[in-house]
């Protein structure tokens, strides 16, 4: 099993490597530092390892700088600019337009791994974390070896994932991760990137072959101000290095401009629909959604073959969907497709269903916390034809409040029974969420309020009847709640497997 690189890991395994500083600012010529990494969070300085502090000045950054040099960094970069008046030891160096350097700074520095690989970038709002690992499934069935970068963490496909703690890591942890598995002899690369990993320049020097623009809805609007801002990162994909060929959804407003009117010369577009529409290359057709999963006709230019598959909601439709089109993109007959994608699993959290026995409700945990997840999660349930669906969901602190009446909203139009409780509060009086998504509520008396989340979905599957289905909103595969800075244990998968088990004693 390969040794991945981690926060906290010290990085002796890692070689030493030289560090040509002179080759990013000539004020440095001849300077080489011998160093295993570059990091760019101090708890994670090791032994011989480059602390790179990016930050708004090089005063703020001291505390840090401090600490990763008495845990052994062997240097320290600065921003030049950040770092006027300060007074710098020989153990720490000024670059000249740091940020703009270290993404190809740091792919230099482990000798370009991503160059002898093919890295996929998928972004959108919703269905990135799903169709990386749906991806990365079905390559694993065509033999190819394969790793993933996202929020369920990094790694080689089959073996251990490493939880970093955010969808795209920062740009040296992204190259160190990369240089990993080409050691690993990974061939191909599935990777989220997140509005703000495109707005940090986290993905910076990696080579990219193809992207992917799944959907553009509301959410993150409390870091980027207004849609429109939100928009314009996202669409930064299409100008990452390397691309040559782009996917879009055609069924979604933003995938439909890109392809018309966005992407920059020489790159290609392939777009795709689940809803019919006559300038995609690859469609599905004659969709069919029940209780047990879809089908639906795979269409390529023309050719068709049946899928028929174990996943729930139409929005997984188009996860496979873009799956697909990655492999028609990378040579793959439609034929063979068709054949791989109709076995692939649910990703851990994203729609996991739960179910002790046929005399109890069905559980289903999905990671949903935007309006339009949400309401594509309960679409896809009231489409499977359950008697009632019982939703528990609650809201992330810290985090934009606008979007909590509008999931409120929808839950309530979609759901029998809606039960409210915490999410990750973060640091935000969790009364005050509740608030804010009491507000959206036409019926706010009708609402069940346990801000308890173990009582909340003990109390929604009490509730449920066999043929019922409980749905439980925001949190998927985390096994923690945010309160403060703590994370306190606690998996709604594990609660609600528990809960069914205990009921059915």
């Amino acid at each position: 099993m390969i040794e991945v690189w981690h926060p906290g890991q010290a990085g002796e395994k890692a070689p030493l490597r030289p560090l040509d500083l002179g080759q990013w600012d000539p004020e440095y010529s001849g300077v080489v530092l011998e160093a295993r990494r570059l990091v760019q969070d101090s708890r994670e300085a090791g032994k011989n390892d480059v602390f790179v502090a990016i930050g708004t000045s090089a005063s703020s950054a001291l505390p840090y700088i401090d600490a990763a040099l008495a845990q052994g960094a062997v240097a320290v970069l600065v921003d030049a600019k950040a770092a006027e008046g300060i007074d710098l030891d020989e153990r720490m160096f000024a670059i000249t337009h740091l940020r703009d350097v270290i993404g190809v700074m740091a792919d230099a520095f482990v000798e370009h791994p991503s160059a002898a690989m093919k890295v996929v970038g998928i972004t959108g709002t919703n269905g990135k974390t799903s169709t990386v690992h749906l991806l990365a499934q079905a390559w694993a069935l065509l033999g190819t070896k394969s790793a993933t970068i996202g929020t369920l963490g990094a790694g080689v496909t089959g073996e251990r994932r490493i939880n970093m703690g955010m969808t795209t890591p920062q740009v040296t942890a992204v190259h160190h991760f990369l240089d990993d598995f080409r050691r690993a002899g990974v061939e191909s690369v599935a990777m989220e990137i997140s509005s703000h990993a495109l707005e940090q320049r986290r993905v910076d020097g990696v080579e990219f072959d193809i992207v992917a623009f799944s959907n553009l809805t509301r959410d993150h609007l409390d870091y980027h101000g207004s849609m429109e801002e939100y928009a314009a990162q996202k669409a930064k994909i299409f100008t990452l290095s390397g691309v040559t060929t782009a996917l879009l959804n055609l069924d979604d407003e933003a995938g439909e401009k890109h392809f018309h009117h966005s992407l920059p010369e020489g790159v290609r577009a392939i777009g795709m629909s689940s809803q019919g529409h006559a300038e995609a290359l690859v469609r599905a057709d004659g969709v069919q959604l029940t209780a047990d999963g879809l089908e639906f006709d795979l269409v390529i230019e023309g050719e068709s073959h049946h899928v028929a598959s174990g996943l729930i909601g139409r929005f997984n439709v188009d996860n496979l969907l873009t799956c697909a089109t990655v492999l028609w993109a990378r040579g793959v007959e439609p034929r063979a497709i068709a054949a791989v994608i109709g076995p692939l699993e649910p990703v851990l959290g994203r729609m996991t269903r739960i179910r002790e026995n046929d005399q109890l409700p069905l559980v289903v945990v999905d990671a949903g916390h935007s309006p339009d997840s949400v309401n594509q999660a309960v679409a896809a349930l009231r489409e499977s034809g359950h008697a009632r669906i019982l939703t528990v969901f609650g809201a992330t602190g810290d985090r934009d409040s606008g979007k909590r009446p509008e999931m409120a909203r929808i839950i309530e139009a979609g759901s029998d029974v809606v039960v409210v409780t915490d999410d990750d509060v973060h640091h935000e009086d969790g009364d005050q969420i509740l608030d804010h998504i009491r507000a959206g509520f036409v019926h706010p008396e009708r609402v069940i309020e346990l801000r308890d989340r173990g009582a909340a979905i003990a109390y929604a599957i009490d509730a449920a009847n066999p043929d019922d289905v409980v749905l439980v909103l925001g949190k998927g595969h985390e096994p923690y709640q945010i309160v403060g800075d703590e994370r306190v244990p606690f998996s709604d998968i594990d609660t609600a497997t528990r809960l069914l088990h205990e009921r059915a004693q």
